[in-house]
């Protein structure tokens, strides 16, 4: 597996049980990653402005079974925010500095919206040194990608409302869930923000994720993974139409569909129990 250039790794142990979290410092940005579990290893790749608490209690049962890995992408959370930088080349040698500074053996990687992309382009170039390949809420980009609604555009465009950072933070997740889940289960939503409220993300470094995203088109080379592979599709998905997961699962030769009903984007925070049965029973072959 070739890893770019130079990383250093600094491993933190916590509560006498074990090392837990720790990072990775490549060319100069720290990684910062989180290691629960024990068993085969799963690598978890986060969307835009997704640190790792924003995986919710999936992580937790995921790792029941499996020796889980889940970092921020740099920009994001607890790792460096650099001004610069940001390219899908260095956001999958970054995934790589991580599995190699963990001495991950044929790593499972699952990738949500944009760690739906990073898990992609990382299978094109390194699948040979990984396992299987879970792509959750995302797409192959380029021109037949089908994009949200005009309501989620204009939101995303006007920006947030709100009269404190927490209402705010709700009211940009607003698309990421079903109606229901908000008004049922606001207080998920609100935990979440605070997560995220505690390493905010710059403007800058969102803008460099998404501009990265935007100019993403792996069409013609996803035909070429050949990891066995399950694309999961929420059929509310009001952020990357669940249109896009299927054309996404019909491209990559073998790869298999399954869709989580009554769910938003965040799936596994609406669906955890779902989400969490549907990737484990994959990576270990049961389906």
């Amino acid at each position: 597996m070739k890893v770019a250039k130079s990383y250093r790794w600094v491993r933190c142990c916590f509560f006498g049980r074990g090392c837990a979290l720790g990072e990775v410092v490549r060319e100069g940005v720290k990684i910062w990653y989180d290691e629960k579990g024990a068993g085969d290893p799963l690598v978890l790749i986060g969307g835009i402005g997704h640190p790792v608490c924003m995986w919710g209690e999936a992580l937790g049962l995921l790792a029941q079974s499996f020796r889980v890995v889940a970092f921020d992408n740099r920009g994001t959370g607890r790792s460096d925010k650099p001004q610069t930088r940001y390219s899908m080349d260095a956001f999958v040698e970054d995934t790589l500095a991580v599995i190699q500074a963990l001495g991950l053996d044929r790593p499972h990687v699952l990738g949500f919206s944009l760690g739906g992309f990073i898990a992609q382009a990382l299978a094109c170039r390194a699948g040979d040194a990984l396992g299987r390949l879970v792509l959750v809420n995302t797409a192959f980009g380029g021109p037949k990608y089908a994009p949200p609604g005009m309501d989620v555009i204009n939101a995303l465009l006007t920006g947030p409302r709100g009269e404190t950072p927490l209402e705010r933070g709700v009211d940009a997740l607003r698309y990421d869930f079903t109606d229901a889940f908000l008004q049922d289960h606001r207080d998920v939503v609100e935990r979440i923000v605070a997560c995220t409220l505690e390493q905010p993300q710059p403007p800058y470094a969102y803008q460099g994720q998404a501009a990265v995203g935007g100019s993403f088109n792996l069409e013609a080379q996803v035909r070429d993974i050949r990891n066995p592979t399950l694309v999961i599709v929420a059929d509310q998905d009001r952020i990357v139409p669940p249109v896009n997961g299927m054309e996404l699962q019909k491209a990559i030769p073998n790869a298999r569909l399954a869709t989580i009903r009554d769910a938003g984007h965040m799936v596994f925070i609406e669906r955890p129990e779902e989400f969490s049965t549907a990737v484990t029973q994959f990576l270990k072959g049961e389906c």
